[in-house]
């Protein structure tokens, strides 16, 4: 059954043995697996539920209906851009499609460092191989690379380096090119067609277009949650009420302990909101002049540079660089320079390569309840700055190789690098927010797994320590940044949850 706060009862009440706020990958996968076991399950979503033939591929449209504050969103100090999903399907609405497995190198050290016995690569390997049979998970073939993934590819194997194909979830994509303004074609495997849908089927009930302010407590256990029904402007035409033995929150690494900390939640731990992983990135460019390249052409995201990473390389650097493909508008507010220095870039638009660094960060941020609305407080660091700087570097170097005749930093003074003895040219350009376009398309970690609240926010099990039936199941169980895209992590570590909450309630 699906409900709409536009059209519900404006104070809509209701009775249920488990409600999880959030359908991203992690409330979806929760309320699947609990709706399967016979419990009765509301799924709570603020987001709409926008099907395909509603994706119009436009972004002024889509980037207000899809994303939180339109994908205007950014940290405290302005220094890093923070895009999120806000519809039926989270994130995975708007992501493009990769599809990691937590690398073994990351479980065995969550394991020995936070306790966490049931994420050995062992356990996890059967519940990965699930989840990717739900979500189709397919590796990308050379043959389909886009022009722009194909040249990144070109350039790490001239240069010796490590690189592969992503892994998607998709099933036969048309490479539209549209992926991050939602899927029109329905071919990508997101969560609103995958989870969502097994939940309902399996006697789940999504209410959309609902606003959960408050999660509601007595006695040591969470009795429901409340909040506030919004009309098709998103302004509020109502209230609501659920009342539920089992209360599991999945809102996503910014909104889970935003909603915990704004709900008065005891946190003996002390962790909550804390512990705020980003995967820092920021865009390096290739100039190929007269090749028609079109990043945003065909599949955005098909090759990546594996050489430098720590968890997948044990390089020191920590960096994934991954290819990418933007619109327009994106492009616009990313790209080097100001006014007709900027508009010259522009108008090489189909010119351009494009990739971007996925840096795992050593230096972590937290999450505030702030004036009606989350503060992320978070600063580059030093290090991780300098570790940027070194991925940058190396990206260049490959659209180089590739045959590129410059490359082109994210930096807001523009930055040409036709050789890499341009690359002391990087000496004498800032390397902080501000001064690099830095975005975050990853948050992770607020309320980390961990097996004592001496190390962790939660329970092994994603249970909230001074309570009894409050669970947390998405991104924000991260003990560390992942270091690769977390997609298919997030699926995993709620499908332990799933047990956990199946076992203790």
């Amino acid at each position: 059954m699906r409900l709409s706060g536009t059209t519900v009862e404006p104070s809509f009440t209701r009775k249920a043995q488990v409600v999880v706020v959030g359908t991203g990958p992690g409330g979806s996968t929760v309320a699947k697996r609990l709706a399967e076991a016979g419990r009765d399950v509301v799924l709570i979503e603020a987001g709409s539920y926008v099907p395909a033939k509603e994706f119009s591929q436009r972004e002024g449209e889509m980037m207000g209906k899809l994303y939180h504050e339109a994908g205007l969103r950014t940290t405290a100090d302005g220094s890093m851009g923070i895009l999120q999903g806000r519809v039926v399907g989270g994130s995975s609405v708007v992501n493009y499609l990769d599809c990691f497995r937590t690398p073994e190198r990351l479980l065995r050290d969550w394991v020995r460092r936070f306790d966490l016995a049931e994420l050995t690569p062992e356990k996890m390997r059967p519940r990965f191989e699930k989840i990717e049979e739900i979500l189709h998970v397919q590796k990308v073939a050379v043959a389909n690379l886009n022009v722009n993934n194909d040249l990144l590819r070109q350039g790490t194997e001239r240069l010796g380096w490590k690189g592969d194909t992503f892994h998607r979830n998709a099933k036969d994509c048309y490479g539209s090119g549209f992926c991050d303004l939602g899927c029109s074609y329905n071919v990508k495997q997101s969560a609103a067609v995958t989870f969502v849908p097994l939940a309902t089927r399996s006697g789940a009930t999504l209410l959309t277009d609902a606003r959960v302010d408050r999660v509601l407590t007595a006695s040591g256990r969470a009795t429901g949650v409340e909040g506030t029904l919004l009309d098709e402007a998103r302004q509020p035409r109502g209230t609501f009420r659920v009342d539920a033995d089992v209360v599991v929150v999945s809102g996503g690494a910014i909104h889970t302990p935003y909603l915990l900390l704004s709900s008065g939640i005891d946190d003996p731990s002390g962790h909550l909101g804390r512990n705020l992983w980003t995967h820092p990135g920021t865009p390096v460019c290739g100039w190929y002049p007269g090749k028609h390249v079109a990043n945003y052409e065909g599949i955005k995201q098909g090759y990546y540079i594996s050489e430098f990473s720590d968890v997948l390389n044990e390089n020191p650097i920590g960096a994934l660089i991954e290819g990418i493909g933007a619109p327009p508008g994106i492009t616009s507010t990313i790209f080097p320079g100001f006014g007709l220095e900027r508009q010259k870039q522009l108008q090489r638009y189909n010119e351009y390569s494009a990739a971007g660094m996925l840096l795992r960060d050593s230096v972590p941020g937290r999450v505030e309840v702030g004036d009606g609305r989350p503060t992320i407080v978070w600063t580059f660091a030093k290090e991780d700055a300098f570790r940027m700087r070194q991925a940058v570097e190396r990206c260049a170097e490959a659209w180089l190789a590739s045959g590129a005749s410059a490359a082109l930093t994210g930096h807001s003074r523009l930055t040409v690098l036709k050789s890499r003895k341009d690359f002391a040219k990087l000496d004498s350009v800032g390397w902080s927010g501000g001064e690099l376009s830095l975005f975050c398309f990853h948050q992770m970690g607020t309320a980390r797994m961990g097996g004592s609240p001496a190390i962790g926010a939660t329970s092994p099990t994603g249970r909230l320590w001074a309570y009894k039936n409050l669970y947390v199941a998405d991104g924000s169980l991260f003990p560390t940044a992942s270091g690769v895209n977390p997609q298919l992590t997030i699926y995993g570590l709620t499908d332990v949850v799933a047990d956990g909450i199946l076992a203790e309630t």
